[in-house]
């Protein structure tokens, strides 16, 4: 089979930074090897001047694909590889949902899963010394995400409040991962990852990661449970990955929802005594494994800086 994997900032996206095109080339590896370990050819974008045609053209001339790129772009992308290929990721559909972390939000709380409350700007403005988390709408990778503390929002505090940003309460705590992989009928959870977030003045960056991560069978076993109900509300496939932060009282928030590969991939690869390829393949044509036969072995750390 002839496999289209096309990352973003590898492939030519522009102004992604130097973290991102570390965290992409690490993906970008990881699937390539995985797919061709199992006997596929793989073809990818290499710096191209227009990433988008370059998706085309070659999404045309594979048997599949899976594309990794900023949930700004992420929708356009996959509904151009499903117009042309077999799709190994999440459905455009479901990409459009997750890129939106506003609308994120809304529809996981109705479902009953605990997230991080969405404020106004107004609230932080009269709030003493309490902390906040703002991000953009759509974006990944810690991108732009700052801790505000009350009565000290920035001059520029309309572009807060503007329609592209959200700004939710601060949620003190353990910052974690989960890794699935979902297919037509089953859901494969694979591993719990730390994350490493550094906070650099106001602004979070995100560093790397530990696979896999001990937090005790109980939490385990509800930010699994948790895990596959976010997947199936948006009727995710493939490799998907959630953050989320373990509060200081034994509580889960999802924080985001990402329906494409995630940087934990790297470590993931690592450990499993499965290929992380095949699964996905296996996911979109076959069966996936029990979960009782899915396991680690030994640890990764993998860290961008």
């Amino acid at each position: 089979m002839r496999v289209m994997v096309a990352e973003y900032a590898v492939g030519g996206g522009e102004g992604r930074g130097l973290a991102l095109l570390r965290e992409g080339k690490a993906m970008l590896s990881t699937l390539k090897r995985g797919f061709e370990r199992i006997g596929n050819e793989v073809v990818y974008p290499k710096a191209e001047n227009d990433f988008e045609a370059a998706v085309e053209r070659l999404s045309k001339e594979s048997d599949a694909g899976i594309v990794i790129a900023p949930d700004d772009k992420l929708y356009t992308l996959t509904k151009l590889v499903e117009s042309n290929t077999v799709n190994l990721g999440c459905p455009s559909d479901s990409v459009r949902i997750c890129a939106d972390k506003m609308r994120t939000s809304q529809m996981l709380r109705e479902e009953g899963i605990p997230v991080p409350r969405i404020v106004p700007v107004g609230e932080v403005e009269r709030s003493e010394g309490l902390r906040y988390v703002g991000k953009p709408r759509y974006g990944c990778a810690s991108e732009n995400i700052v801790v505000l503390t009350g009565k000290n929002v920035p001059e520029e505090s309309s572009f807060y409040d503007s329609p592209d940003y959200i700004i939710t309460e601060f949620i003190g705590g353990d910052d974690i991962s989960s890794s699935i992989i979902a297919g037509n009928s089953s859901v494969l959870p694979l591993t719990i990852n730390k994350q490493f977030i550094r906070r650099e003045g106001d602004r979070l960056r995100y560093e790397g990661g530990f696979v896999p991560y001990g937090i005790g069978p109980e939490a385990e076993s509800e930010i699994m449970r948790i895990s596959k109900k976010v997947v199936t509300t948006f009727h995710c496939e493939g490799y998907v990955g959630i953050d989320f932060v373990l509060g200081e009282e034994g509580k889960a928030y999802v924080v985001d929802v990402n329906p494409r590969p995630t940087t934990s991939i790297v470590g993931i690869a690592r450990v499993l005594n499965h290929e992380v390829a095949d699964l996905i393949l296996r996911a979109k044509f076959g069966t996936l494994p029990l979960a009782e036969e899915v396991k680690t072995e030994g640890c990764f750390v993998f860290k961008l800086s």
